[in-house]
């Protein structure tokens, strides 16, 4: 076990190494705008994104909790510990990047501009009830067309359509009709 730990501390140490041979040129084009990066944060932060994740969280972890296969007490529990771990901070940093990456300035200017006007602060203060009510339309959307492929490929396979179920994977008697 030792060996494999000092031969991935090797290979973390290499890997370091090599990515830190960039070249002055590339290194400086790198460099992330502070300027730019601290009115991203102000961005997702007026905007909600953090608020939004955390409720989205919430309501997925009440809904996963009743998917465990466990005990109603360690149900609770991975709820309890799954919200205790949440860090909006967290997912900032992780985003910050990608709006880099994908905005200029200018266009986080404008976006800036745009949510601290009056029309933006109505847009986010409905942004949250527009997502979940998205999210809702968007899940019975999805559901129906699975109900609706699902039927199709169920009459396909009663007529036979897709040939011999393979070995140990027979249909069962109640799925005959």
């Amino acid at each position: 076990m030792r060996h494999w730990r000092g031969l991935t501390a090797f290979v973390l140490v290499c890997a370091s190494f090599a990515c830190g041979q960039a070249t002055p040129a590339a290194s400086s084009a790198a460099e992330p705008n502070a300027t730019k990066l601290a009115k991203i944060r102000e961005l997702i932060n007026l905007i909600g994104t953090p608020r939004i994740a955390v409720d989205m969280m919430k309501s997925q972890a009440a809904a996963i909790k009743k998917l465990m296969p466990f005990p109603p007490a360690a149900q609770d529990d991975f709820e309890k510990e799954f919200l205790a771990s949440i860090n909006a901070n967290e997912l900032v940093d992780l985003v910050v990047p990608i709006y880099d990456r994908h905005l200029s300035e200018e266009d986080v200017d404008g976006m800036l501009a745009f949510y601290r006007s009056p029309v933006g602060r109505r847009v986010i203060k409905a942004l949250p009830e527009i997502t979940a009510e998205s999210g809702r339309v968007g899940q019975e959307w999805g559901q129906g067309i699975g109900m609706k492929v699902g039927r199709k490929i169920g009459e396909k396979l009663d007529h036979g359509d897709y040939g011999p179920w393979p070995p140990g994977r027979q249909q069962s008697p109640e799925q005959k009709h």
